[in-house]
Protein backbone atom coordinates (compact mmCIF):
# COMPACT_ATOMS: atom_id res chain seq x y z
CA UNK A 1 0.00 0.00 0.00
CA UNK A 2 2.99 2.58 1.06
CA UNK A 3 4.69 1.65 -2.77
CA UNK A 4 0.90 2.41 -4.54
CA UNK A 5 0.53 5.59 -2.53
CA UNK A 6 4.46 6.36 -3.43
CA UNK A 7 3.50 5.76 -6.84
CA UNK A 8 0.21 8.11 -6.88
CA UNK A 9 2.24 11.06 -5.43
CA UNK A 10 4.85 10.48 -8.04
CA UNK A 11 2.25 11.08 -10.49
CA UNK A 12 0.48 13.54 -9.29
CA UNK A 13 4.01 15.35 -9.22
CA UNK A 14 4.79 15.02 -12.68
CA UNK A 15 1.42 15.67 -13.50
CA UNK A 16 1.47 19.25 -12.13
CA UNK A 17 5.23 19.78 -13.36
CA UNK A 18 4.37 19.04 -16.61
CA UNK A 19 1.04 21.20 -16.30
CA UNK A 20 3.07 23.87 -15.46
CA UNK A 21 5.94 23.36 -17.77
CA UNK A 22 3.14 23.50 -20.87
CA UNK A 23 1.86 27.06 -19.38
CA UNK A 24 4.94 28.45 -19.26
CA UNK A 25 6.16 26.88 -22.71
CA UNK A 26 2.66 28.48 -23.86
CA UNK A 27 3.16 31.44 -22.89
CA UNK A 28 6.37 32.16 -24.41
CA UNK A 29 5.73 31.16 -28.04
CA UNK A 30 2.81 33.59 -27.50
CA UNK A 31 5.11 36.57 -26.34
CA UNK A 32 7.52 35.56 -29.36
CA UNK A 33 4.83 35.19 -31.72
CA UNK A 34 3.86 38.66 -30.39
CA UNK A 35 7.13 40.72 -30.73
CA UNK A 36 7.16 38.77 -34.19
CA UNK A 37 4.03 40.53 -35.13
CA UNK A 38 4.77 43.46 -33.66
CA UNK A 39 7.99 44.07 -35.54
CA UNK A 40 6.54 43.60 -38.77
CA UNK A 41 3.79 45.57 -38.16
CA UNK A 42 6.48 48.02 -37.75
CA UNK A 43 8.49 47.58 -40.79
CA UNK A 44 5.22 47.78 -42.59
CA UNK A 45 4.35 51.13 -41.06
CA UNK A 46 7.73 52.48 -41.91
CA UNK A 47 7.85 51.43 -44.82
CA UNK A 48 4.66 53.02 -46.04
CA UNK A 49 5.04 56.40 -44.50
CA UNK A 50 8.86 56.55 -45.93
CA UNK A 51 9.83 59.26 -48.67
CA UNK A 52 9.84 57.79 -51.63
CA UNK A 53 13.54 56.83 -52.84
CA UNK A 54 15.69 59.12 -55.08
CA UNK A 55 16.17 56.31 -57.59
CA UNK A 56 12.55 56.02 -58.06
CA UNK A 57 11.96 59.86 -58.23
CA UNK A 58 14.42 60.07 -61.62
CA UNK A 59 12.96 56.75 -63.31
CA UNK A 60 9.34 57.16 -62.88
CA UNK A 61 7.44 59.01 -66.02
CA UNK A 62 6.26 62.20 -65.65
CA UNK A 63 2.26 62.13 -64.89
CA UNK A 64 0.64 65.26 -65.02
CA UNK A 65 -1.18 66.75 -61.71
CA UNK A 66 -4.38 66.95 -63.68
CA UNK A 67 -4.54 63.15 -64.98
CA UNK A 68 -3.39 61.78 -61.62
CA UNK A 69 -6.88 62.81 -60.43
CA UNK A 70 -9.44 60.09 -60.63
CA UNK A 71 -12.21 61.20 -59.04
CA UNK A 72 -15.55 61.82 -61.13
CA UNK A 73 -18.89 63.33 -60.33
CA UNK A 74 -21.93 62.55 -62.53
CA UNK A 75 -23.75 65.23 -63.49
CA UNK A 76 -27.65 65.18 -63.05
CA UNK A 77 -28.57 63.69 -66.85
CA UNK A 78 -25.61 61.41 -67.17
CA UNK A 79 -27.27 60.16 -63.13
CA UNK A 80 -30.66 59.95 -64.63
CA UNK A 81 -29.62 58.08 -67.84
CA UNK A 82 -27.71 55.79 -66.23
CA UNK A 83 -30.66 54.79 -63.94
CA UNK A 84 -32.66 54.39 -66.47
CA UNK A 85 -30.51 51.86 -68.29
CA UNK A 86 -30.11 50.05 -64.79
CA UNK A 87 -34.33 50.13 -64.83
CA UNK A 88 -34.48 48.87 -68.38
CA UNK A 89 -31.76 45.99 -67.60
CA UNK A 90 -33.83 44.98 -64.40
CA UNK A 91 -37.24 44.96 -65.91
CA UNK A 92 -35.70 42.54 -68.82
CA UNK A 93 -34.46 40.37 -66.50
CA UNK A 94 -37.31 40.23 -64.73
CA UNK A 95 -39.57 39.33 -67.76
CA UNK A 96 -36.70 36.64 -68.80
CA UNK A 97 -37.47 35.24 -65.21
CA UNK A 98 -41.37 35.30 -65.64
CA UNK A 99 -40.91 33.43 -68.87
CA UNK A 100 -39.08 30.77 -68.28
CA UNK A 101 -40.96 30.19 -64.59
CA UNK A 102 -43.88 30.18 -67.12
CA UNK A 103 -42.46 27.65 -69.68
CA UNK A 104 -41.17 25.21 -66.77
CA UNK A 105 -44.85 25.58 -65.67
CA UNK A 106 -46.28 24.48 -68.62
CA UNK A 107 -43.84 21.64 -68.96
CA UNK A 108 -44.71 20.47 -65.65
CA UNK A 109 -48.44 20.35 -66.21
CA UNK A 110 -47.65 18.52 -69.62
CA UNK A 111 -46.50 16.27 -67.96
CA UNK A 112 -48.83 15.84 -64.87
CA UNK A 113 -50.37 13.46 -67.01
CA UNK A 114 -47.74 10.56 -66.09
CA UNK A 115 -47.38 11.50 -62.63
CA UNK A 116 -47.96 8.44 -60.35
CA UNK A 117 -50.03 10.20 -57.24
CA UNK A 118 -51.09 7.18 -55.60
CA UNK A 119 -50.44 3.95 -54.49
CA UNK A 120 -52.22 1.89 -57.30
CA UNK A 121 -51.22 4.03 -60.05
CA UNK A 122 -47.71 3.08 -58.33
CA UNK A 123 -48.44 -0.33 -58.43
CA UNK A 124 -49.97 -0.48 -62.43
CA UNK A 125 -46.81 1.11 -63.36
CA UNK A 126 -44.46 -0.97 -61.42
CA UNK A 127 -46.38 -3.94 -62.86
CA UNK A 128 -46.24 -2.88 -66.74
CA UNK A 129 -42.69 -2.24 -66.61
CA UNK A 130 -41.43 -4.83 -64.60
CA UNK A 131 -43.76 -7.97 -65.92
CA UNK A 132 -41.43 -11.08 -67.55
CA UNK A 133 -44.07 -10.65 -70.65
CA UNK A 134 -42.98 -6.48 -71.35
CA UNK A 135 -41.85 -6.59 -74.90
CA UNK A 136 -40.24 -3.71 -74.21
CA UNK A 137 -37.10 -5.83 -72.36
CA UNK A 138 -37.23 -7.99 -75.93
CA UNK A 139 -34.20 -7.80 -78.20
CA UNK A 140 -33.64 -9.56 -81.99
CA UNK A 141 -32.27 -13.04 -80.21
CA UNK A 142 -35.16 -13.57 -77.00
CA UNK A 143 -37.35 -12.48 -75.31
CA UNK A 144 -36.48 -10.51 -72.14
CA UNK A 145 -37.64 -10.92 -68.36
CA UNK A 146 -36.10 -7.14 -66.96
CA UNK A 147 -34.16 -3.95 -68.80
CA UNK A 148 -31.01 -5.95 -68.70
CA UNK A 149 -31.78 -7.94 -71.79
CA UNK A 150 -30.97 -4.81 -73.70
CA UNK A 151 -27.65 -4.45 -73.01
CA UNK A 152 -25.90 -2.08 -70.86
CA UNK A 153 -26.76 1.60 -70.87
CA UNK A 154 -24.86 4.05 -73.62
CA UNK A 155 -21.77 5.29 -72.56
CA UNK A 156 -21.10 9.57 -73.68
CA UNK A 157 -18.02 7.89 -75.74
CA UNK A 158 -20.79 5.65 -77.43
CA UNK A 159 -22.88 8.77 -78.07
CA UNK A 160 -20.39 10.63 -79.50
CA UNK A 161 -19.58 7.80 -81.76
CA UNK A 162 -22.85 7.64 -82.82
CA UNK A 163 -23.27 11.49 -83.89
CA UNK A 164 -19.50 11.08 -85.54
CA UNK A 165 -20.27 7.57 -87.23
CA UNK A 166 -17.68 6.12 -85.53
CA UNK A 167 -16.60 3.50 -83.19
CA UNK A 168 -16.87 -0.48 -83.22
CA UNK A 169 -20.36 -0.41 -83.92
CA UNK A 170 -21.56 -2.56 -86.99
CA UNK A 171 -21.48 -1.52 -90.57
CA UNK A 172 -25.35 -0.76 -90.50
CA UNK A 173 -25.49 1.66 -87.90
CA UNK A 174 -21.98 3.59 -88.80
CA UNK A 175 -23.68 4.12 -92.53
CA UNK A 176 -27.45 4.64 -91.53
CA UNK A 177 -26.86 8.39 -91.84
CA UNK A 178 -27.76 11.31 -90.06
CA UNK A 179 -31.79 10.14 -89.99
CA UNK A 180 -32.12 9.30 -86.52
CA UNK A 181 -30.51 12.00 -85.16
CA UNK A 182 -32.12 14.53 -87.05
CA UNK A 183 -35.79 13.15 -86.00
CA UNK A 184 -34.93 13.51 -82.39
CA UNK A 185 -33.61 16.72 -82.91
CA UNK A 186 -36.70 17.99 -84.73
CA UNK A 187 -38.75 16.69 -81.83
CA UNK A 188 -36.86 18.72 -79.40
CA UNK A 189 -37.09 21.87 -81.78
CA UNK A 190 -40.78 20.97 -82.21
CA UNK A 191 -41.59 21.09 -78.50
CA UNK A 192 -39.59 24.12 -78.04
CA UNK A 193 -41.58 25.89 -80.70
CA UNK A 194 -44.99 24.49 -79.91
CA UNK A 195 -44.16 25.00 -75.34
CA UNK A 196 -45.01 21.32 -75.39
CA UNK A 197 -43.70 18.04 -74.93
CA UNK A 198 -44.53 15.68 -78.20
Amino acid sequence: IEWKTKLAEHRRRNLRESLHELKNRKEKEDRRLQTRSTAKLELRERLLTAPTPAHEKHTTPSILSSALSTSYTMTPTERAALLARKKANHERHASQKILERRNALHTLYMNARDFIVTEQALTEAVERAFHPGNPQFDNEAKRGLNVWNLGYPETVKELLDTVNREGTGNALQRYIGYAALTNQRMKRLGEELTGGKM
